[in-house]
């Protein structure tokens, strides 16, 4: 009996080590900094500047783009340029700084560090929990002199493969106040952006809303479009997407539910820096009803995003909302003013 039990535990420890030594020689990549330091490491993903890297001794950190000098890695990524070119290889010794040398199965290429503004490893070895990227924020106030109570609540969570993204949205703003009901603002939306060459994209997306003040009890919606990226560097992104939706609404008082097609028109900017870590996010969405393109709603969002410490931040944030044709005894427009903190992962 001892002599079986042996014979089945030095093959476990032989394919233990074996297993320790492959997790461990994954860690091939090497990063130079500006400082001249030289980090071992996995390059996880770049994006908006901001180079994932995983190591033994630190764990996974977040190097700004401009920082690194020269960047090698062995791992089969995906590589994309500020003009939507994209290259699947590995990243080789450059010939000077700042520069990035890119090896396909076909041939060789090398850029400038500046004109690369994304790199996603093919063969992802983070879980699925790992590749979440997101963040929530609360805020509240309440005015002694007027007694409004004001809660704001949002959040949003995005999963980014090589190829698609998948995003989920909260946005919840209640106030109360004395002889008035209380009144919300509300949305939830979803969507999959699917990514196309030269910075082209389509997006399928659904959205569920409230709005009191334009006395809307809630508006189910759901539709694509087809946009593209105008600019796409590694501190700012503008996109434009034009679709067709449709969308179920459910109105305050005695008008009568509706079901109607509807365009879709969106423009979204976001400018994000590193040091200090802030983000400025601008988004306008206009649907102009199909059977008559006189009536139409509009939705635009503004927020200011500051880092305070690591990972915790300070927003503002502006809220818009126009009917041109709102229902009986509704306001045509609302709008939103929100201070909050929030935690971002």
């Amino acid at each position: 009996m001892p002599m079986v039990r042996h014979s089945f535990t030095l093959p476990i420890v032989v394919v233990a080590c074996l297993l320790s030594a492959a997790a461990h020689a994954e860690k091939t990549d090497e990063v130079e900094l500006v400082n001249g330091n030289l980090v071992t490491g996995e390059v996880k993903s770049l994006e908006f500047g901001a180079l994932r890297y995983s190591t033994d001794s630190m764990g996974t950190v977040t190097i700004d783009w401009e920082d690194v000098v020269t960047v090698r890695s062995k791992q089969d990524l995906q590589i994309e340029l500020a003009d939507g070119t994209r290259y699947f290889g590995e990243l080789l010794e450059p010939s000077d700084q700042y520069r990035v040398r890119i090896k396909t199965r076909t041939r060789e290429e090398e850029v400038s560090a500046q004109r690369v503004v994304r790199i996603t490893p093919i063969e992802v070895s983070e879980s699925f929990l790992e590749r979440l990227d997101g963040a929530f924020s609360f805020g509240f106030q309440t005015q002694k002199s007027s007694s409004v109570s004001t809660l704001n609540v949002s959040g949003d969570v995005s999963y980014r493969a090589r190829e698609y993204l998948v995003g989920l949205r909260l946005n919840s703003a209640i106030t109360d106040q004395p002889s008035e009901p209380t009144t919300a603002r509300q949305s939830l939306s979803t969507n999959y952006q699917r990514f196309r060459p030269n910075r082209w994209f389509t997006d399928w997306f659904t959205t569920l809303e409230q709005n009191d003040e334009l006395g809307i009890v809630s508006r189910f919606s759901a539709g694509g479009a087809l946009g593209r990226y105008f600019i796409q560097t590694n501190q700012n992104q503008l996109s434009l997407a034009a679709g067709l939706q449709g969308a179920r609404s459910k109105f305050v008082g005695e008008d009568d539910d509706t079901t109607e097609a509807e365009g879709r028109i969106e423009f979204r900017y976001l400018h994000r820096s590193l040091t200090p870590e802030a983000t400025f996010n601008f988004t306008a969405l206009v649907f102009p009803l199909l059977d008559d393109l006189s009536q139409y709603r509009a939705e635009s969002d503004l927020s200011l995003r500051r880092e305070i410490v690591e990972d915790l931040f300070l927003e503002v944030g502006v809220g818009f909302s126009y009917l041109s044709d709102p229902p009986t005894g509704a306001a045509n427009s609302d709008y939103t003013a929100t201070t909050s903190i929030g935690y971002s992962f």
